[in-house]
Order: C-alpha cells, then sequence, then structure tokens
C-alpha cells in the first residue's frame, strides 16, 4: 500500500524542473487546496538527493 511517505510533494518549480531535467518521472501535477500548483513524485533516494542539493544551494 502506498502512503504519504512514499511520495514526494514538489511546490518549488526550480526543483520540479532538476528533478525532470535529472530524468525522473512525475506521477501527476494538481492544484492544492490552498490553490498553489505541485507536483507529486514517488519518493527515492535519488529524488531527495537533488532535493536536498537544492535546499543545500537556496
Amino acid at each position: 500500500m502506498i502512503t504519504k511517505r512514499d511520495l514526494m510533494f514538489v511546490y518549488d518549480v526550480l526543483l520540479h524542473r532538476k528533478i525532470q531535467r535529472a530524468g525522473h518521472e512525475l506521477l501527476t501535477s494538481a492544484i492544492s487546496l490552498a490553490d498553489r500548483k505541485f507536483w507529486l513524485y514517488p519518493r527515492t533516494p535519488e529524488i531527495e538527493q537533488i532535493m536536498k542539493e537544492h535546499v543545500n544551494n537556496n
């Protein structure tokens, strides 16, 4: 069973672009209840590493 822990909700467009450039496939994109666009990715070690590098560089 997939839970929220298995997913990564990305609200940062720059992070989304970095993940896409690295060749990862998104599951879906949507608009949150707060009217913000987000992209949903599976949580993988590779995507988590991209996120950590993004946070450290911004």
